[in-house]
């Protein structure tokens, strides 16, 4: 009595388990028949044309002052059609970023409808330069930017005229960014850097030509020495300054033109 009993509880938990794994069973199949329906309809719904970049119209940039779009584009090459989820938007900003007219670049995406938009931040050009031949300009940091991205009209309004950095060299950009600030605040205007001869680096300044010699971290105690000769038209005429050498800012010292001579009755 007590074996049959056994025997059909092990029956009857046996029948159990075999329900339960048909269960599984059923579950997985139709957990999978609904993973492969969702995939399906998702690359369904991602080839739809409404997540395409087609055109330059479905690209936005924003936050441009100088630069132009066509600019801007240029420095973006896509081939069209792209699906938009395929597109990698730290990559896109990367490139563009490349750009030396700007200090950095955003690039988010739209779905509905399919758009990218550009967020840049432009570098601000405070000085006009010279660089191996190309006119361009020059930010705070001392990166130079080519002249030709600013094609806008509206742009040439918002850039500087002076200081021009004339013959500027990626060797003066330390310099340029320690001393800018005090070449803007210079009691003695100046108009122009010449770095052609980096034996003797000249300014152009309100008081003539001044020669600074090859020892460039004197410019500080150069420029105080400069200020303190701004009463100097008052003493010696213009025509009669040849240049003021600072090279040594502890005794600067002035070479005259010689003065014409007087022709007699």
């Amino acid at each position: 009595m007590t074996e049959a009993v056994v025997s059909e509880s092990l029956k009857t938990r046996r029948s159990h388990l075999d329900s339960q794994r048909r269960r599984r069973a059923r579950q997985t199949l139709w957990r999978f028949f609904c993973l492969g329906g969702f995939v399906s309809a998702l690359v369904w719904l991602m080839s739809w044309p409404e997540w395409t970049i087609r055109e330059q119209s479905q690209i936005r940039f924003q936050g441009q002052e100088r630069l132009s779009e066509q600019t801007l584009r240029q420095a973006l090459p896509l081939q069209f059609p792209q699906a938009i989820w395929q597109l990698s938007t730290p990559q896109l900003a990367r490139q563009i970023a490349q750009n030396p007219a700007l200090e950095s670049a955003e690039v988010s995406r739209q779905l509905f409808p399919a758009q990218l938009t550009v967020l840049v931040r432009e570098r601000r050009p405070v000085a006009v330069a010279q660089q191996g031949g190309v006119k361009g300009y020059l930010d705070q940091e001392g990166v130079f930017i080519p002249a030709k991205l600013y094609s806008r009209p509206e742009a040439q309004k918002k850039l500087p005229q002076t200081p021009f950095f004339l013959g500027y060299d990626p060797q003066y950009k330390t310099f340029w960014q320690t001393n800018y600030p005090l070449i803007r605040d210079s009691v003695v205007k100046i108009s122009l850097i010449n770095g052609n001869n980096p034996s003797n680096l000249t300014l152009t300044t309100a008081l003539g030509a001044v020669h600074l010699g090859s020892d460039l971290s004197q410019f500080p105690q150069q420029l105080t020495a400069l200020a303190r000769l701004r009463r100097l038209p008052g003493r010696v005429p213009s025509h009669r300054v040849g240049f003021i050498d600072l090279s040594n800012p502890q005794t600067p010292s002035l070479r005259l033109t010689a003065a014409p001579k007087i022709k007699k009755p």
